[in-house]
C-alpha cells in the first residue's frame, strides 16, 4: 500500500499560488459563449481582465482573466485553455471543491468539448531565507544535491536551475531559483512545481487528474524538503 500524502496545508505554508488548468484543440465556440460561461462565475469573479495585444502573438489564444475582487483567486479563459488559480490556499479538498463547482458551469457553457490535450497542476511555493556569509543557505531548505566538478566550491550566491522529467503519460517541471520577494520583504528560493498529462484525457475524468496530479506533487513537495524545514512549516521555529 502507498503511503497516503496529506492534503492540508501547513501553518507555515510556502504556497503562494496553486493552479490547475486543462487544454483542448481550439474551439470557436469559446468566444462566442464566453458570456454564457461567465453569468455562471459572475457573482464570486467579478473583476473582468481583458488580453492586451502582444506584437506577434495571437489575441484569441490569450485569456481573459475573471478574478475575485480580493484576488485571492481566479479564472483564465482562451479558445484552447481554462484554468483556476488560488492565491489563498485551503487545502485541496476546497481547492477541488471550487474547482469542480466552477467546471460544471464551463461544461453547460460548452457542452461539445470533451476531449483534453493536457491537464496541469502547479504549486507555486516562495521559501524566505537569510544569507549565512554571503551564501544562500539552500540545503537547510531543500534536499537537492547540485552536482559540480570539485573545482567549483559548493558556496552558491544565487541558484537558477529547472529540468522537466519525463513520466508515464506527462511531465514533472521543477524549478529553482533564487529571488527577491518583495511580500515576504527580503530574498527567496522559488520552488515551482508542475505535473502534466497528456495521454487520452477527457474531460469527464479532470477530477480524477486533478486527484491523481495533487498526490504526485504533494509527495514530491514532501520528498524535496528538509525535515527541519517541514517542522518550521508545521509551526516551529527554523
Amino acid at each position: 500500500m502507498p503511503k497516503k500524502v496529506t492534503s492540508e496545508p501547513y501553518p507555515n505554508s510556502s504556497l503562494v499560488e496553486v493552479i490547475f488548468e486543462i487544454q483542448f484543440p481550439e474551439e470557436p465556440v469559446i468566444e462566442c459563449k464566453r458570456d454564457i460561461f461567465y453569468e455562471s462565475v459572475r457573482s464570486e469573479y467579478s473583476q473582468v481582465l481583458v488580453p492586451q495585444t502582444k506584437t506577434g502573438g495571437v489575441v484569441v489564444l490569450e485569456p481573459y482573466i475573471f478574478e475575485r475582487r480580493d484576488k485571492s483567486s481566479g479564472l483564465m479563459l482562451a479558445m484552447n485553455r481554462f484554468s483556476f488559480y488560488c492565491r489563498k490556499y485551503q487545502g485541496f479538498a476546497e481547492f477541488k471543491k471550487m474547482f469542480l463547482k466552477i467546471l460544471r458551469g464551463f461544461r453547460l457553457a460548452y457542452p461539445k468539448i470533451d476531449k483534453l490535450t493536457r491537464t496541469g497542476f502547479r504549486y507555486v511555493n516562495i521559501i524566505p531565507f537569510t544569507r549565512e556569509d554571503g551564501v544562500v543557505p539552500f540545503n537547510k531548505f531543500l534536499k537537492m544535491t547540485i552536482q559540480t566538478p570539485a573545482s567549483i566550491p559548493s558556496q552558491y550566491e544565487n541558484i537558477s536551475l529547472g529540468f522537466i522529467s519525463k513520466t508515464d503519460g506527462g511531465s514533472i517541471t521543477v524549478r529553482v531559483e533564487t529571488m527577491l520577494s518583495v511580500n515576504q520583504g527580503g530574498e527567496a528560493i522559488l520552488l515551482d512545481l508542475d505535473c502534466v498529462k497528456e495521454r487520452d484525457l477527457i474531460i469527464q475524468s479532470v477530477g480524477k487528474y486533478l486527484e491523481e496530479s495533487h498526490s504526485f506533487l504533494r509527495q514530491l513537495f514532501e520528498d524535496l524538503i528538509t525535515d527541519d524545514y517541514r517542522a518550521f512549516l508545521r509551526g516551529d521555529t527554523l
